[in-house]
């Protein structure tokens, strides 16, 4: 089992989540067993500074979030990344 640090550019909301992953790896079959968010940065969109960072300190918040990672597509560009650092061939 391995765990990494990652973010997600929530660009529809103005904002970019920081969140860890947990994760397994099955011969050629990398598998997302946890996503956990951790930090929110609201960023502005003119200038795309960011504006404040807070701590996602409960369950609901968590879940919300890490249910809007799920769905975003990037679960995909993670498992691929954790491919090419362990050195193993994509299954697509």
């Amino acid at each position: 089992m391995g765990n990494l640090l990652a973010s997600w550019e929530d660009e529809e909301n103005n904002r970019q989540i920081q969140f860890a992953v947990e994760y397994t790896i099955a011969g050629a079959n990398v598998e997302i067993t946890s996503v956990t968010p951790n930090k929110v940065s609201f960023v502005c969109p003119e200038t795309n500074t960011c504006l404040r960072t807070v701590g996602v300190h409960t369950s609901a918040g968590r879940d919300l979030l890490a249910d809007r990672i799920l769905k975003s597509g990037r679960m995909q560009e993670l498992r691929t990344e954790i491919a090419q650092r362990h050195n193993i061939a994509v299954a697509i």
